[in-house]
């Protein structure tokens, strides 16, 4: 006879023939908030207001986000619509903390790649594929405005300019400074330091 204890741990092993690794690939490292949204073409904040979800056997759930965007902070050179897709995209994976996931009703901070007119991928950096997905709290969305090139705040196509007001004050007005991810040069910088080095230059030559 079998002990209890073997005929639980086989049968679990029929009811769980794939258990999600918990752990992060070798390698991975964390890249900031900062430098994700920096390289990111597009970066909006809104509400996730639905689900299209299918599951796999990993519990991995998939589908697409239905977004109201209710302000843009950063965009390419097409507009922003107010009512976006987000797919294909990981709803809630089990071994991960709430930035890879999708909360309906909840305010949200995304970096986005462009697919179609209305439907968007989340942007990855990195390696690993660090998501651009963060929450829409105060504080986030205070840390995603001090980023260069989320200064200037809109709102999409077909949404009343009037509602502008329903997106957080910037923390960093557009004239004023901002921060840069290390690695990375603003270039409004350069073109006021390159001219003061360059008389810099001359000058020592005299």
């Amino acid at each position: 006879m079998y002990s209890p204890l073997v005929v639980l741990l086989v049968t679990l092993t029929f009811l769980c023939p794939e258990i999600p690794a918990c752990s992060p690939p070798l390698g991975w490292k964390s890249i900031s908030l900062e430098e994700v949204l920096f390289n990111s073409a597009i970066v909006v904040y809104g509400k996730d207001v639905g689900h299209n979800l299918t599951a796999n056997r990993t519990q991995d759930v998939r589908g697409e986000v239905f977004l109201q965007v209710y302000c843009v902070l950063k965009k390419d050179s097409s507009g922003i619509p107010e009512n976006i897709t987000l797919s294909p995209v990981s709803i809630a994976d089990p071994c991960t903390d709430w930035t890879h996931r999708f909360i309906p009703g909840q305010m949200i901070i995304l970096g986005l790649k462009r697919s179609s007119a209305d439907t968007f991928t989340i942007h990855m950096e990195g390696e690993f594929a660090n998501e651009a997905i963060y929450k829409g709290d105060t504080d986030t969305y205070n840390k995603a405005t001090k980023v260069c090139g989320l200064q200037t705040i809109t709102v999409p196509d077909g949404r009343n300019a009037s509602l502008i007001s329903e997106c957080p004050p910037h923390a960093v007005p557009a004239d004023a400074g901002c921060v840069m991810p290390s690695g990375t040069t603003d270039f409004r910088v350069s073109m006021i330091l390159l001219p003061a080095l360059s008389i810099l230059a001359s000058t020592l030559k005299l």
